[in-house]
């Protein structure tokens, strides 16, 4: 089956994640639109370059439109609302909409079929990584949907991740990253806690690190104190940055119990840490700070 190829992208929200992805694909020889409601963000690609637009309906002619916005409710609004998306796509135009944003699987179902009734393609396609797996390109890439349209997307997604997984069908790939989250996200709290524990005593993470990279208390900020570190700087770099962090960590811990709702699954610890978080998440950026700085030497 014929495929066109992708040759023009436009990025609908460019933030925190947004951005350094957006300049993976632009250093890959991509011709980008940028969209995005912040004039900083729009300044800044607009710096180098590259087409910048506050309107969504301004993305539609292009080949494939890659959706990061925070929340489902905005994902429906600018694509099916009443200047968004799919009114303004081109007759005969038959774009990849790529929803790389954290979403639910009956938020891509409300969407598939009136984009499709528009000629637009619909993957799930969220990732992981953080920021620093986007600066670095090498983020994991879960997609769900069609062949032909995981077929379509792979060299644009290879230009932003090292790992890509074909999930399933469509909806597949947002479940696994919800999960994928909910496990995320605990860890960076308690990994923030452990590391402060340790240091009270005497080990610094250096130490810490190399044996819970062999053991059991492994995982993606433990793996390596170097990296884990770097993480942690990059989750905080101001006040402002931090509070957006915090509100999509509570956000996805809220749709990881909505799946749980959905399935009729009593998740006790899910609702424990998603109450922590919404809680107390907010007073955790100096923890995360001090997370991030490199132990001091004598």
């Amino acid at each position: 089956m014929h495929m066109d190829p992708i040759k023009t992208v436009a990025f609908i929200g460019a933030g925190n994640m947004g951005a350094p992805m957006a300049l993976c694909a632009l250093r890959a020889g991509y011709e980008l639109t940028i969209c995005d409601r912040n004039p900083v963000v729009r300044e800044a690609f607009a710096a180098q370059g590259v087409r910048t637009t506050a309107d969504v309906a301004a993305c539609a002619a292009a080949d494939a439109i890659i959706v990061l916005l925070a929340n489902d409710a905005q994902i429906i609004e600018a694509m099916l609302g009443e200047h968004g998306l799919a009114k303004a796509i081109p007759a005969g135009h038959r774009p990849l909409v790529c929803m790389m944003s954290t979403t639910l699987p009956a938020t891509l179902r409300a969407l598939e079929v009136p984009l499709a009734a528009v000629g637009a393609g619909l993957l799930d396609a969220p990732v992981s990584g953080g920021i620093v797996g986007a600066q670095e390109g090498t983020l994991t890439i879960m997609l769900g949907g069609s062949k032909e349209n995981v077929l379509r997307a792979q060299p644009l997604m290879q230009t932003m991740g090292k790992r890509i997984f074909h999930c399933g069908p469509l909806g597949n790939a947002a479940v696994t990253k919800i999960i994928n989250n909910m496990l995320c996200v605990t860890n960076m709290f308690l990994t923030a806690e452990a590391v402060e524990l340790a240091a009270a005593h005497g080990v610094d993470f250096e130490h810490l690190a190399p044996v819970l990279e062999v053991s059991t208390g492994l995982n993606f900020l433990t793996a390596d104190a170097t990296a884990g570190r770097a993480q942690y700087r990059a989750w905080v770099p101001t006040e402002a940055a931090f509070a957006d962090i915090h509100r999509i960590i509570s956000k996805d811990l809220h749709l990881a119990m909505a799946l749980g709702d959905a399935a009729s699954l009593d998740l006790g610890m899910l609702k424990q840490v998603s109450g922590f978080v919404d809680e107390h998440g907010g007073q955790a950026g100096a923890r995360w700070k001090r997370a991030g700085e490199p132990p001091h030497t004598e």
